[in-house]
């Protein structure tokens, strides 16, 4: 059955609070299956003979395989609904990581990988949804920032069991994620998620001028966090001659700052609605970016990179509830926005890259930062969903 649902009240009923913390846990599996081979690939390179092309090749077909799960994963929850979807999804990822924890071979291992981000690939768009629809009106910007904070746990419990392992124990670290995704397959099979969505009957076409004002906003979280926050490190050793070390810290203070800042970000989604908040969340990106990039005194400069790397973190939860009130029930919609946002990702760090060379990078983060303005010019009275 679905989770019951009270008209009266924007308070979630316990059988939906059990589901929504169904959902989060499978959220932590997928996220830590998909997260372990950053941190593991000096571990595992020598036992398995990689060097650094097949480290980068193998990178690259985990995030491949995770965008072809979001397309994969709107059609499923389309069609059969997100419980369907989320089982499939955290079911591949336990799969996969069951594999990369018994097997040996680097082609065993590259299997594993693929089917791990495949299967986080494929449960985004059913667990958005999921929250989206469990939490209900006025709760749901709150929901999704903690989901969002579920997230940045997810990435710290990975690189933190893989920092506890030694050289010889590294298999050990997948055979915990197959174990959490295993309870969270459990969870979300006997939980209350919710039924499929309803077929829309709206023209052909319509859904494409849908994605807009989500493509936007999530554009928006990819260029901050992927295309600008990511090289902040470089910034701070090439600008004001700190080590690697102290710019690193730098950034993970920004990373652990995102953790309030979700939550901040999805109250000013209840409070204002998600394109205010949206805009709110932009204006601070500005602010703090200007403050990283143009103010002299490093220490000032060091805080507000941290803050911005902050904020780029909290407009992902924003930009998920913009995706989930403008689609709907359109399942396909939600697995194309993340694809694309990833896209955006990728090719906004690699045009920051070539643009450095040629003009310097403080300018091209400073025109990065200033382009972020455009989000700005959605207006409220078109954010219709």
């Amino acid at each position: 059955m679905g989770a019951e649902t009270d008209p009266g009240s924007t308070a979630p009923r316990r059988p939906q609070r059990v589901a929504i913390i169904a959902v989060t846990l499978t959220y932590v599996a997928v996220t830590v299956g998909e997260s372990i081979l950053a941190p593991v690939l000096p571990l595992a390179s020598a036992d398995l003979g990689f060097g650094e092309s097949e480290a980068g090749r193998l990178l690259g077909l985990l995030s491949l395989s995770a965008g072809a799960g979001n397309l994969a994963g709107g059609i499923v929850l389309g069609r059969f609904g997100p419980r369907l979807s989320s089982l499939v999804g955290v079911g591949t990822t336990t799969l996969g990581a069951g594999l990369a924890a018994t097997g040996a071979g680097a082609g065993r291992f590259t299997v594993a990988h693929v089917l791990m981000g495949l299967g986080a690939g494929i449960f985004f768009a059913g667990g958005i949804y999921s929250i989206g629809v469990l939490a209900g009106p006025g709760r749901r910007g709150r929901a999704m920032g903690l989901y969002g904070i579920a997230y940045s746990l997810a990435l710290a419990a990975a690189a933190g069991m893989v920092a506890v392992v030694g050289a010889n124990a590294w298999r050990g670290v997948f055979a915990t994620a197959a174990g959490l995704g295993l309870v969270a397959f459990i969870a979300v099979a006997v939980a209350g998620l919710p039924p499929r969505p309803e077929r829309s009957e709206r023209a052909p076409g319509r859904g494409l001028r849908l994605l807009g004002v989500p493509v936007a906003v999530g554009a928006v979280a990819a260029v901050a966090q992927f295309g600008l926050a990511a090289f902040l490190p470089t910034f701070a050793v090439d600008r004001w001659a700190v080590t690697a070390s102290t710019a690193a810290m730098i950034l993970f203070a920004g990373r652990v700052l995102s953790i309030p800042g979700k939550a901040w970000a999805g109250r000013l989604a209840d409070r204002y609605g998600a394109m205010g908040a949206a805009r709110r969340v932009t204006w601070t990106l500005l602010a703090s970016g200007i403050a990283w990039l143009v103010v002299p005194v490093s220490a000032v400069g060091a805080a507000a990179a941290a803050i911005f790397a902050a904020a780029a973190g909290a407009m992902f939860p924003v930009a998920n509830v913009v995706a989930v009130e403008r689609f709907g029930g359109r399942g396909g919609l939600l697995g194309v926005f993340r694809s694309m946002q990833m896209a955006v990702a990728g090719v906004s760090a690699w045009l920051v890259g070539l643009g450095a060379t040629a003009a310097g990078l403080r300018n091209v983060l400073l025109a990065g930062v200033v382009a972020l303005a455009a989000l700005l010019a959605v207006r409220p009275e078109r954010e219709g969903s």
